[in-house]
């Protein structure tokens, strides 16, 4: 038979033949070719494979009556290869996987499984820069194997990936992209496979993919300087505005390099060229003035211009071609907002705007005001709560408006609307305004011992946090965390994210500068102090400024300035707290004790559960000989604070003044286990004993309070008049010297010193 027949008569015969026995054959085609070069070196039984392959190329040549009976005999050589496989792979486990697809590709083993075993040998750290992932060999394996496969829905994450980038290697996109987005729904946080989902969406073109991946990576890892520079190229390629922040947030790390700044100043430059889209829109009008949106989008460069004027008549003709341009209606509000005597026309504007939802969170507040600058209070808070049922999920208004009742002192409202967000609904400045509660608390609830204020800015810390894993350039979350730092004690890091904060805040808002000036007097920096407070008037006076202009004098001890710039921060905020509690001190300091407690009650109706204004009432009500009150209000402190070793003291004094020293020592004894330094109530209990003419232990605590304190002229006092009167003149003399080293014109310790040296003269 000639060679033609042959080929033609083994067609005939293939066709006839079950799969399996198909399979078999083309298995021993692929074992001869791929598997040679290692089975020659395994055991003995694998060396009938010559002559399998022998015995097939002999079956081209036979006639199709001799095949059935030389198919039997290839049946038992295959026996022998699958025997010998399991002897290989017993000898050599990381053969496993090519054995397995091998087999699989035979029909006789599980695909899936295969591929898994054949893939794991890639590192799980591998990604699209890896290479090579696999031998030569086994990759062929693998392609041939995913080409077989169609569902992978329940691999692990890290298999998921493995065969992505299998896939991604050979060109296979869309299955590679596949199979990453299931890796991804697995493990949201890994940040591999982010990267090499990112490549995909740069392989395929897809800018929006890649600023999605971009974002997740950046989520991860926000001050990474690599990712900030890819992220701010793409969103300015994109014509994206935020491509700034990215080059500010490097900034404000201090990692930005020239590129970084050109890039800055492009982008810049890019948003304020107004003139240049003012031309084109002014073109467009000469050829066509009856487009209305043409109008208003001349409006609004003009405004941004601050051509307020032109913006006004430009926005006024787009109204006369279109009354539903809500845009439109906003410029006119913003506008003639900022025109003396126009408010009643501006809030016409804005109901119009608010009602056609344009202009966003900034019309909805602006209407408000409006409206509660025309002495409709009741109305104003009206329209913020319709706006804020009609926009339940928009977090970023529903931050404004607790902000602002947290501004009118109206917390439990402020409260009541962060804690009925909507599951799911968040924003960075609902964070940031949740902060400023937890702040507002902490100056409420303050009981002086700083054990209870430590518990309420811990959780005011966590609030900016999660604001700023959110968005890395909220300077005002930034601000709020310094402000935390400063008040926990934490300076240097205050310091650090005040920095940041500066950096992200506009130049005219003068918080981030009132900050520092506090955070220099804590320092002892006064003059700093005052340079910072000086640079925040220059932006805006307001209460704050006042307030750290009182302190800055008080700590000077310039007590009337202080009391003028108190007096001020309260006429500007009455519901400021810190400059009333602090005038409530000046007060005390100058035995204006009427006035402190006048302004103690004020604080108590501000803030019923602040003890520190408590305290001060019955301080000042001490001072007034009230004794009862003062003791009231002092047992309701300790009560609450059994912690209060100043307070304690205070109690035991009431005690004492009201002739019941019996009730005296054990509250000065708790309060001097507590702080055995507290130097008052060493001073206290040292009268207690010496009203009950135990003069040793009286001696003993009056000497105890002035190693506390030195300069406590009380003590010294009673210690020099106890050895006076023991007639210990050395040791009165050297007490009656030590009240005059204190106070040189006392004119008791001058005559007793005096009788003491006498005394000893005439020993």
């Amino acid at each position: 038979m000639s060679r033609v027949g042959e080929h033609i008569a083994l067609r005939k015969w293939l066709g006839l033949m079950d799969p399996i026995t198909v399979s078999m054959g083309l298995g021993l085609f692929a074992a001869g070719g791929g598997l040679g070069w290692w089975l020659s070196k395994t055991h003995e039984s694998l060396d009938g494979l010559s002559d399998g392959m022998i015995l097939l190329q002999e079956a081209q040549a036979s006639t199709s009556a001799m095949m059935g009976k030389r198919m039997d005999g290839i049946d038992e050589r295959v026996q022998r290869l699958v025997a010998g496989l399991d002897g290989v792979r017993a000898a050599h486990p990381e053969l496993d996987g090519t054995i397995l697809a091998f087999e699989a590709l035979q029909g006789q083993g599980e695909s899936l499984q295969a591929l898994e075993t054949l893939v794991a040998g890639i590192a799980l750290d591998a990604d699209h820069e890896t290479s090579p992932l696999l031998a030569p060999g086994p990759a062929r394996l693998a392609v041939s194997l995913l080409e077989t496969i169609d569902d992978m829905d329940y691999l692990t994450a890290p298999d998921a990936r493995r065969i992505a980038l299998v896939a991604l290697e050979s060109g296979r996109l869309t299955r590679a992209k596949d199979l990453l987005l299931q890796s991804h729904a697995s493990v949201p946080g890994d940040d591999v496979t982010l990267r090499v989902l990112e490549h995909t969406a740069i392989l395929s073109g897809d800018v929006y993919e890649r600023r999605r991946w971009l974002d997740e990576r950046l989520a991860l890892n926000p001050d990474n300087p690599e990712l900030l520079r890819a992220h701010a190229h793409l969103l300015a390629t994109m014509g994206d505005e935020d491509a700034h922040k990215d080059i500010m947030r490097l900034e404000a790390l201090g990692l930005d390099t020239p590129a970084d700044r050109s890039l800055l100043s492009g982008l810049r430059q890019r948003a304020g060229a107004r003139s240049e889209a003012l031309e084109a829109i002014e073109s467009a009008l000469e050829e066509d003035p009856s487009r209305s949106d043409d109008w208003c989008a001349r409006g609004e460069i003009l405004y941004a211009l601050d051509e307020k004027g032109k913006a006004l008549e430009s926005v006024d003709r787009c109204l006369e071609l279109d009354r539903q341009n809500g845009m439109a209606w906003a410029i006119r509000a913003k506008v003639l907002a900022e025109s003396h005597g126009r408010s009643s026309e501006s809030l016409k504007a804005a109901i119009h705007a608010v009602a056609l939802d344009a202009g966003g969170t900034e019309l909805i507040m602006l209407k408000s005001d409006l409206l509660e600058a025309s002495g409709e209070q009741v109305k104003s808070d009206e329209a913020l709560e319709k706006s804020l049922a009609k926009h339940s999920t928009d977090g970023h208004l529903r931050a404004a408006i607790a902000s602002r009742r947290l501004l009118q002192g109206r917390h439990t409202e402020a409260w009541d609307i962060l804690n009925t967000t909507p599951e799911g609904v968040t924003h960075p400045d609902l964070h940031v305004v949740e902060g400023r509660m937890h702040l507002a608390n902490a100056d409420r609830l303050r009981d002086g011992t700083g054990d209870t204020d430590q518990s309420l800015l811990v959780d005011a810390a966590a609030s900016f946090e999660a604001a700023l894993e959110m968005d890395r350039e909220s300077g005002i979350a930034w601000l709020g965390l310094a402000r935390v730092q400063r008040l926990l004690g934490k300076k240097d890091e205050a310091s650090e994210t005040l920095t940041r904060a500066r950096r992200l805040l506009p130049d005219e808002d003068p918080s981030a500068a009132a900050e520092s000036a506090l955070l220099c007097l804590d320092m002892g920096d006064l003059e700093g102090a005052t340079q910072h407070i000086d640079a925040a008037s220059i932006r805006g006076e307001g209460a704050i400024v006042s307030y750290v202009r009182g302190n800055i004098a008080a700590r000077q001890a310039h007590l009337k300035t202080a009391l003028t710039y108190f007096d001020e921060a309260i006429e500007i905020d009455p519901t400021h707290v810190r400059a009333r509690l602090n005038r409530t001190s000046i007060h005390m300091a100058t035995e204006n004790a009427q006035s402190a407690l006048d302004d103690a009650n004020v604080l108590l109706e501000l803030a019923p559960g602040l003890a520190l204004a408590k305290l001060r009432r019955a301080e000042a009500n001490m001072m007034l000989s009230n004794w009862e009150e003062a003791k009231d209000d002092l047992e309701v402190i300790v009560e609450n604070a059994p912690h209060h070793h100043h307070a304690l003291t205070q109690l035991a004094s009431c005690f004492m003044a009201m002739d019941r020293p019996e009730k005296a020592e054990s509250p000065l004894n708790e309060a001097l286990r507590l702080a055995p330094e507290h130097t008052e109530a060493w001073h206290q209990r040292g009268l207690l004993y010496l009203d009950w003419a135990r003069e040793e232990a009286a001696l003993n605590d009056f000497e105890a309070a002035v190693r506390c304190d030195g300069s406590h002229i009380g003590a010294r006092l009673r210690i020099a008049a106890i050895h006076h009167k023991a007639e210990r003149f050395s040791e009165a003399l050297a007490a009656w010297s030590g009240v005059l080293a204190i106070e040189p014109e006392h004119t008791v310790a001058r005559r007793r010193r005096e009788e003491c040296e006498m005394a000893i003269a005439t020993i």
